[in-house]
């Protein structure tokens, strides 16, 4: 029925000293599913010099391309291990590029449908796909406006006045995959905007909740994932606006998985230390999802500047794959059953993983000044907890001793603070 693993052990990724996060190995396929994952390949242009892109933003020059031919086997080894069916991608050069790449490095895999589109970004990266399905659908949004985006409710960064014109950083990718079953997943695939700008972020995720909600409308029944990288964690106010409307975090979803939290090394998907990246379904395609069966497979994860420096030896990507698995029968997720993951392998990605991880591993705790004393504070933390509150519900909560304050959301988070679930303090 559906295509037979590969002999994964020609390509295995054993764990390294620059493990830190992730499973060290995927999971075994289920049978009677399919695979849907996500990777972030890192700035990966091919070999030839594309003279569309010459000058500041050369591809052979500040991209930093080309990719080596033994970094390029590195990232291969991640894909082939993930073995995924449909596979969603982010920082590709071009299809072109990204046909190279199949043919040279994944040649068993199966990808038959190759697709990448220009999303309209500065350095020429895209939103890509690779799937052993048809594609029967393919659309990009470059030039919609999102200052004409209404944020409803409360919490919401504010959009700078100087901002006159905004678009998708880098748009979208949409695409709708069809199994020989018949079964349809309609997939937005996305790179939000990074950095501190989080309004930007809001505004493209309330945009692609406007296009979800609209197909909805039209095809209550039509599945629907947004897959990528958010750059946000999952209490950043773009990436709630998804789970606020309907939207599922499918690895995390009602995992009963060892040290499985938004913090541990297991659901950590970048060097940084932060859950960047998911796999988002909506209530039609939540009931394909196959419960526990999500995971993050890691690979080198060494700190380094990539933008200065030639990449460490055995460096795939600052970012971790993905991967789901679903039954491709409307209704069907609860057919089959994940296996566990084994108690050694677990063991094994801990071990190699950091005995205290935060969300950023690079940030220093804040220290409250006079201004910021947990007295006076709008948020407040205790000092033995991983969770920070709103200052009147920490202030009530926390003991006088332990209390921390901090000035912002940032300055709470960036100290390694989740925000705490009782009262829910936002931006």
């Amino acid at each position: 029925m559906l295509i037979t693993t590969l002999a994964l052990s020609l390509a295995c990724i054993a764990p390294s000293e620059h493990h830190r996060f992730g499973l060290t190995e995927a999971m075994p396929r289920i049978e009677g599913t399919i695979r849907v994952g996500s990777y972030n390949m890192l700035n990966y242009f091919d070999q030839t010099d594309d003279p569309s892109l010459q000058g500041k933003y050369d591809d052979f020059g500040d991209n930093p391309g080309p990719t080596s031919d033994a970094r390029c086997k590195e990232l291969a080894k991640v894909i082939i291990e993930l073995d995924a069916d449909i596979l969603a991608l982010q920082e590709v050069e071009s299809q072109e590029a990204l046909a190279w790449f199949n043919e040279n490095y994944l040649q068993d895999m199966g990808y038959t449908y190759v697709i990448s589109e220009e999303v309209g970004y500065y350095r020429g990266i895209e939103q890509s796909l690779l799937s052993r399905f048809p594609v029967t659908e393919v659309k990009t949004w470059t030039d919609v406006d999102l200052t004409k985006v209404e944020r409803k409710g409360g919490g919401w960064t504010e959009v700078p006045p100087s901002e006159d014109e905004i678009t998708f950083q880098r748009s979208p990718l949409f695409v709708t995959v069809e199994t020989p079953e018949g079964y349809e997943l309609s997939i937005f695939v996305v790179h939000h905007k990074a950095g501190r700008n989080a309004w930007h972020r809001e505004l493209e995720a309330v945009q692609i909740l406007g296009y979800i909600d609209e197909m909805s409308s039209k095809n209550p029944e039509q599945n629907i994932a947004v897959i990528g990288d958010f750059n946000a964690v999952p209490w950043d106010r773009s990436t709630r606006a998804y789970f606020r409307n309907g939207m599922t975090d499918s690895i995390s979803h009602r995992s009963k998985h060892l040290k499985w939290d938004d913090t541990s090394p297991l659901r950590i998907t970048h060097t940084s230390g932060r859950m960047l990246d998911y796999i988002l379904l909506n209530p039609a395609a939540l009931d394909e999802y196959v419960i526990d069966s999500g995971f993050v497979l890691g690979s080198s994860a060494e700190e380094y500047n990539w933008r200065e420096d030639p990449f460490p030896a055995g460096y795939a990507s600052d970012h971790c794959a993905i991967a789901i698995d679903m039954v491709p029968r409307e209704g069907q997720g609860n057919t089959v059953t994940a296996k566990p993951w084994p108690e050694a392998l677990t063991k094994t990605a801990l071990a190699s993983s950091p005995a205290a991880p935060t969300l950023a591993a690079t940030s220093k705790p804040s220290t409250p000044s006079k201004t910021t004393a947990a007295n006076e504070a709008p948020f407040v933390a205790s000092k033995n907890s991983k969770v920070f509150h709103t200052g009147t519900c920490g202030r009530k909560r926390v003991s006088e001793k332990n209390q921390v304050g901090y000035t912002s959301f940032s300055d709470a988070t960036s100290a390694g603070k989740r925000p705490a679930k009782c009262c829910n303090p936002s931006e």
